[in-house]
């Protein structure tokens, strides 16, 4: 035993010896010591977390927000118990920290394409936080880092973040207007091509100077206009191919969040159904994207009768789940597209759609000198064109669809186009009102629409001072409260 002792002894000290004599370290040569020789770690982390999490706050809420759809089943978020959403508010912000220093790595080690990517990103998440809540935490973020750490950013007015984007998003534009720009990677949207990235920058700048519509029409109209004519240095989406999306993959951990290879549950999936006025709506076009958005109900499938049947929004638990008959009656989302399929429903940022349906509304606004209609039918036709939906020969001259010459229909148009897409259906409406048959339901908590989420509960003990600042200034910490730029 004594011996044994011994020899393990001499193999441990001969193996203390060999590690001074050779050097050895237990750093990997293979992995990066340093993220800023790989910027790209960051930008694939923060983009893949800011996007998966929209998209699952698209389909539980975005969809309801916006009445595309409605609950069967434990429906007080249709009541309007809204509650904070703290967790897109702290998922974006830990995505925006990650862009932030992903931008200041770019500036110290003369990486424009990141630094653009990173501004538009920024804006982009920035956009969707301020649009949901207001006044937020802006121009001191990401501080805390720094030689005098700030741990209670301010709260920015809307008016401002909204004049601050536009600028950054025209720097962005600016920058990648540039040589030299040097290779991406890590880029889950473009792949890396930055002439689509100037293009969703520009896109982007069109979508948040129309939201100023009905509190700064000059800006909206200047901005917009100076992107429209002048093409060459201000591109834009063109088409479908230019879209801001997110592509999944067929298997976890990179499949749709929404769907049964990411473990969504089928049962939590059947509890959203095809809302009833977005069936009217479509219906009254006789339009084919109805068949593919949404399935036939059981029960008249069983009969051999097929039939899409939708559900109303704002009833309680109980009521809710017997609506028309009940499950069997009411005609879920498209199962097979939506749910069964890994990969097939992408993750929509933007898509060109949106960018003809702006171009429509400043023309009828006298804006730019284009024709409303013209762009109008183009957003239509490329919204059927992505669905990969025929457009009927017919549909544009149809009463209900055709060119009227007015904000309504223009719009009614827009908000199927905007189907799921973040929150984006929702903020229209509340802009400008359209369609006007969203609204509360039956049993809802409130008699006007919700505008807003309340800010999370932690801001009111963590950065208390700056949070009463801003309640007291937005008119009070509630869902009812009207952001800045809403008609």
């Amino acid at each position: 035993m004594k011996k044994q002792i011994i020899i393990i002894g001499i193999i441990i000290m001969g193996a203390i010896s060999s590690c001074d004599k050779f050097d050895v370290s237990n750093e990997n040569p293979d992995v990066a010591l340093a993220i800023d020789k790989n910027p790209e770690l960051l930008l694939t982390n923060f983009q893949r977390n800011s996007i998966r999490n929209l998209v699952g706050g698209s389909w539980s809420e975005g969809n309801l927000m916006g009445q595309y759809g409605a609950r069967i089943v434990f429906t007080s978020f249709d009541l309007f118990d809204w509650g904070d959403q703290g967790g897109t508010w702290s998922t974006l912000y830990l995505a925006i920290r990650d862009a932030k220093e992903l931008e200041k790595i770019a500036v110290e080690n003369e990486l424009p394409s990141y630094e653009a990517i990173s501004v538009i990103m920024q804006t982009w998440m920035f956009s969707i936080l301020t649009d949901m809540y207001g006044d937020i935490p802006y121009s001191e973020v990401n501080q805390a880092v720094d030689e005098e750490p700030n741990y209670t950013p301010v709260y920015d007015t809307q008016q401002a973040i909204y004049a601050n984007m536009l600028v950054e998003l025209e720097r962005a534009n600016t920058i990648l207007s540039g040589s030299n720009l040097g290779l991406v990677k890590g880029d889950l949207v473009f792949d890396g091509d930055l002439a689509m990235w100037r293009k969703f920058a520009n896109s982007l700048r069109l979508r948040l100077a129309l939201r100023l519509s009905e509190v700064d029409a000059s800006t909206s109209q200047s901005v917009i206009a100076g992107i429209f004519n002048n093409p060459s240095s201000n591109p834009v989406m063109e088409s479908n191919e230019d879209n801001a999306v997110l592509q999944f993959l067929a298997a976890n951990p990179d499949a749709h969040p929404v769907t049964e290879e990411s473990v969504y549950r089928v049962g939590s999936y059947n509890e959203y159904r095809i809302f009833e006025h977005f069936v009217q709506l479509l219906q009254s076009f006789n339009d084919p994207r109805l068949d593919f958005f949404a399935d036939p109900t059981a029960n008249s499938v069983e009969n051999g009768t097929p039939e899409i049947q939708g559900m109303q929004n704002g009833i309680v638990d109980g009521p809710a789940y017997e609506y028309k008959g009940g499950d069997a009656f009411l005609s879920k989302f498209n199962i097979d597209y939506f749910y069964f399929q890994p990969n097939s429903n992408q993750a929509r940022l933007m898509q060109y759609a949106e960018v003809a349906f702006i171009f429509a509304e400043a023309a009828q606004r006298g804006w730019i000198t284009a024709s409303a209609q013209e762009y109008y039918e183009m957003g239509i036709q490329a919204n059927f064109e992505y669905w990969d939906v025929e457009l009927p020969a017919d549909y544009l001259a149809r009463a209900e669809v055709a060119y009227d010459d007015t904000l309504e229909t223009i719009m009614k148009q827009k908000y199927v186009a905007l189907f799921y897409t973040d929150y984006q259906g929702f903020i229209e409406f509340k802009r400008t009102g359209f369609p006007n048959t969203i609204a509360p339901g039956p049993d809802a908590f409130y008699n006007e629409y919700p505008s807003r989420f309340e800010y999370p509960s932690e801001e009111e003990s963590l950065n208390s001072a700056n949070y009463k600042e801003a309640v007291q200034r937005i008119g009070g910490d509630q869902i009812t409260t009207k952001v800045w730029w809403e008609n």
